[in-house]
């Protein structure tokens, strides 16, 4: 493996504390199959959450840090940790791993000269014995969590999430993954297929968890796979998801204080916050 810069270490700290945090036994081999097994894992047992950057802490992508946090403390994360955190086990198994810094095109308005987002996404590409594969445990509520084939254009692909597809994005030599939505493709982010320097994932995770109009900086939310059902908060409302498309079942709660939010928190979403001031400013009293 090659030295990493001064705040990432060569590798992590224990992968088996990592693979009892998510359920699984040792997987030693670096195939698909076991690339499959520990997004599966790690998506169900590791929540999407906001919760630090809401109460105003700066997220830290210092891969000891990251792995104290998500793995010893039982605490969930966003983009920047959850892929960080898969990354540094999927090569300590023995995978290479590209890291890829995504633009956001899911709800954003469609953009006919130039990019009207930044990269505030990261994921993954994965080498395994059938190829290049994406990875990707960090898009909260759409994202596969199992992996998606680079090497089959623009083939749709059916995966436990939906349908997906890779295609060409009119943005110069970027990709788009797209998710079938009610019979229409819809792009949920787009990369160039080059690895993202260390300084660039570090810039883009600041302004992510820093800057006032960001999306994590001014809106509260949480997700996690639970069964056949997607979980999460936004800001006061709790849905449970279960399906896609029109088939989709939905239910819905407004939260109104603190302490159902706190509740939801452990109970659902499997985190025990130590200190929780702030956390219910975006809650609505009625």
């Amino acid at each position: 493996m090659k030295e990493k810069d001064s705040i990432f270490s060569a590798s992590m700290k224990s992968l088996s504390a990592y693979l009892s945090r998510i359920a699984l036994a040792p997987q030693p081999k670096a195939d698909l199959a076991t690339l499959a097994l520990v997004m599966e894992a790690h998506s169900r047992a590791i929540a999407f959450e906001n919760f630090d950057v809401v109460m105003g802490k700066p997220i830290s992508m210092a891969w000891l840090d990251v792995e104290k946090k998500l793995v010893e403390d039982n605490r969930g994360g966003y983009c920047w940790e959850l892929n960080t955190l898969l990354q540094m086990a999927l090569e300590e198994i023995g995978f290479t791993c590209t890291p890829l810094m995504c633009r956001v095109r899911w709800g954003k308005p469609d953009d006919t000269e130039e990019p009207n987002t930044t990269f505030t996404h990261f994921a993954l590409k994965v080498d395994t014995d059938a190829g290049p594969f994406f990875a990707d445990v960090g898009f909260s509520g759409v994202n596969s969590m199992a992996p998606v084939n680079l090497a089959i254009g623009e083939v749709p692909q059916s995966l436990p999430e939906g349908q997906f597809r890779v295609v060409k994005s009119k943005h110069w030599d970027f990709h788009v993954l797209e998710l079938l939505i009610q019979g229409e493709w819809k792009p949920l982010y787009e990369w160039r297929d080059e690895k993202a320097p260390l300084i660039d994932q570090e810039c883009s995770n600041w302004f992510s968890c820093t800057y006032p109009s960001a999306r994590f900086t001014s809106q509260f939310f949480t997700c996690r796979i639970i069964g056949d059902e997607r979980h999460h908060i936004l800001n006061h409302e709790y849905v449970v998801r279960r399906g896609h498309g029109v088939d989709k079942q939905v239910t819905t709660e407004k939260i109104h204080d603190k302490a159902r939010l706190l509740e939801l928190i452990d109970t659902v979403f499997g985190v025990k916050l130590v200190k929780t001031e702030g956390i219910d400013r975006y809650l609505v009293k009625l």
